[in-house]
């Protein structure tokens, strides 16, 4: 099963604005009417009914939205860039992969048809229309679009199943799931048998829930040891836990203490979530001569038990009921991971601009000017007065002249280097 996959998205660019002027017939002064660029497209994850695993984000890990078109003379707009969209199961997870702790999560997608933008196309760059003055009535300069955000994602299937079966390998976690259920899962007599979580929907009376068998659970899980980490996130959205414990181990009470230890470890809620605990293998002779020292030693730790035999199915119709009876019990608000609340913020403002100096010149950070693009047809040596007025809009000159500058000191904004008259 393909439950993991980390994948890295680039929204489109923005596209350029134009620095065109009209030429009609009989019309003296046109004007400028270079139109704007298009908004790069956006990146999209939606949750699918039709897709089951991540296999494809395994195959490829790289995915970039369409840009946005140039503007075009006539003030024409440019076309928006397609948004692309990723289908992935309902139940995955998407978080950022470079932070840690709850602020990472982006969005969990546990029901069909839910979307989440993860990241934003660049706006189109403004065309020469806008930077028209009663001074300056046929500006030469326009704007790059903005870059689109690019983020490096770790996509996580949880599976989303009522009930979670879990127990050391081989307590005969498969072997039950088979016999309650019409799943077919893989069953052998060495550990690890089952690679991957298994689902299968138990029937009570007129009612059913899902159950799935949890695999991989040893000392160390929550560490990664054995295939704790691939599996053990699966638990997270059952509402409640059946732990099947071997009746043939040494110490069952132990072992239920050791996996409970575990997911404690690996998540506080999990440790926390109604728990049944059932005894198998209880067809066996050695089991059944110590199931009064077994419930002995369950009742020194608080713990009620039920006494199953998974092969023969004795015990088990009970146990299916008392689940279902417990699974009634728990708000379906509590299944589920947990999810930081939606809060609206709103779209930080761009920087003030700055100015510091690098050697002998002095740089103008401004990221709406170091945007400005000319004609490659037009002669820049224009444009430096241009940017001079929008400097002297924004509040530059006057920080320029604060840090010293001096006519012929060097002036750099963008990829644009002028001498300060």
């Amino acid at each position: 099963m393909f439950d993991w996959a980390e994948i890295t998205v680039r929204a489109g660019d923005g596209g350029k604005g134009t620095v065109s002027f009209r030429h009609e017939k009989h019309v003296p002064f046109g004007g400028p009417d270079g139109g704007d660029g298009g908004k790069g497209g956006d990146v999209v994850i939606v949750a699918d009914e039709a897709v089951s695993n991540l296999r494809a984000f395994r195959r490829k890990r790289n995915y970039k939205a369409d840009r946005g078109r140039d503007g075009a003379g006539r003030k024409k707009h440019g076309r928006n860039g397609a948004d692309l969209v990723l289908a992935v199961p309902p139940g995955t997870v998407v978080s950022h992969k470079s932070q840690i702790g709850d602020t990472s999560l982006i969005a969990d997608l546990d029901r069909p048809g839910q979307r989440a933008v993860v990241a934003k196309g660049g706006r189109g760059g403004k065309g020469n229309t806008h930077f028209a003055t009663s001074t300056n009535q046929a500006p030469q300069i326009a704007q790059q679009g903005e870059a689109g955000g690019e983020l490096e994602l770790i996509l996580e299937l949880k599976l989303i199943a009522d009930v979670g079966l879990i127990g050391y390998p081989n307590a005969g976690k498969s072997t039950l799931l088979s016999a309650v259920s019409a799943a077919n899962p893989k069953i052998a007599g060495y550990p690890f048998t089952t690679r991957e979580p298994i689902l299968g929907v138990v029937e009570v009376g007129t009612k059913s829930f899902v159950l799935a068998e949890i695999p991989g659970l040893i000392e160390d899980a929550h560490l990664g040891r054995g295939l704790g980490h691939d599996f053990l996130r699966h638990v997270e959205r059952t509402r409640v836990l059946i732990h099947l414990v071997d009746g043939s181990s040494a110490s069952p009470a132990a072992d239920m203490a050791q996996v409970n230890t575990e997911l404690s470890l690996f998540d506080s809620a999990l440790g926390r979530k109604p728990q049944l605990v059932a005894v198998n293998k209880i067809d066996l002779p050695q089991v059944e001569a110590k199931l009064a020292e077994i419930t002995a030693s369950f009742k020194d730790v608080g713990t009620h038990v039920f006494f199953v035999s998974a092969a023969s199915g004795r015990g088990l119709p009970g146990l299916m009921a008392e689940a279902m009876k417990l699974l009634q019990s728990v708000p379906a608000a509590e299944a589920g991971i947990r999810v930081p609340r939606k809060i609206f913020h709103p779209p930080p403002k761009s920087a003030p601009p700055g100015v510091h100096k690098e050697g002998d010149i002095f740089v103008v950070t401004a990221p709406v000017l170091e945007r400005v693009i000319t004609r490659p047809d037009e002669d820049t040596s224009r444009l430096p007065g241009e940017l001079r007025l929008q400097l002297a809009r924004m509040g530059v000159t006057k920080a320029l002249e604060r840090a010293g500058i001096k006519p012929g000191d060097r002036v750099r904004c963008g990829n644009f280097e002028w001498e300060w008259p």
